[in-house]
């Protein structure tokens, strides 16, 4: 894997269950590799100003929040949606991490388990959560967040939204999988036509066993990550 946009360095801070939030059974998704996707995605925009940005198998917002906080003033609007309710409330709630009262809310949760617990790994947190407060303090405003319960498969009308970059790690493996179709992912491109604009760019990630493909959509670029494949789509 070649990297073009992001360098190697200590992505501690964005560690899920440091300061973002961890449920059991949500998966994860490297940091850099994300952020090295999220950049390839906005060097194809023709107006890379801030964007919106979805995700319409968001899990628990671990992608969408750490994507946030990398990228914060350069994204405008974050989406997410999942078909598990419980999925969409971790989501909420990492998402809320974007906003200084939501930031405020989680350093008071981990003051509270330092001081009942005296962990080293509370104390670690603490000093991450003060590094991202850091990163909001440098920016004026603050990232819209939204995120809803919806099944992509769903026959019902697309999301009242259409995004520039739309970025998911689909449901593979041992921790998620498809819920509410076939599990075939022939026809995935295509339910996320209601979302995309003419210039919109897709990223997708999966195994290597999964097949993407739509006569709406090119695929310009397919390169490995370890077990991961990530394609990235632009709009026919």
């Amino acid at each position: 894997m070649v990297y073009k946009y992001c360098e190697s360095r200590n992505f501690e801070d964005f560690a899920s269950g440091r300061v973002i939030l961890h449920r059991t059974g949500r998966p994860n998704f490297p940091v850099r590799l994300a952020q090295e996707i999220f950049c390839r995605c906005l060097a194809r925009l023709d107006a890379p100003g801030p964007v919106c940005l979805y995700d319409p198998c968001c899990g628990g917002g671990y992608l969408l929040t750490v994507l946030g906080f990398l990228n914060y003033g350069r994204i405008g609007r974050i989406m997410g949606s999942d078909i598990s309710a419980g999925a969409v409330q971790l989501a909420r709630e990492n998402l809320s991490l974007l906003s200084r009262d939501g930031l405020e809310r989680r350093i008071g949760q981990l003051k509270r388990l330092e001081e009942l617990h005296g962990k080293s790994s509370h104390k670690e947190a603490l000093e991450s959560a003060g590094r991202l407060k850091d990163i909001l303090a440098s920016r004026s405003g603050e990232t819209e967040c939204r995120v809803f319960q919806r099944n992509i498969f769903s026959p019902e009308p697309g999301p009242d939204f259409q995004a520039d970059v739309i970025f998911t790690d689909v449901p593979y493996g041992n921790l998620a999988q498809w819920q509410g179709s076939d599990g075939a992912a022939a026809g995935f491109l295509d339910r996320l036509l209601p979302a995309a604009k003419e210039s919109s760019v897709v990223a997708v990630c999966s195994d290597k066993g999964q097949r993407f493909c739509s006569e709406h959509f090119r695929r310009v670029e397919k390169q490995a990550a370890g077990k991961r494949l990530f394609q990235i789509f632009v709009p026919i």
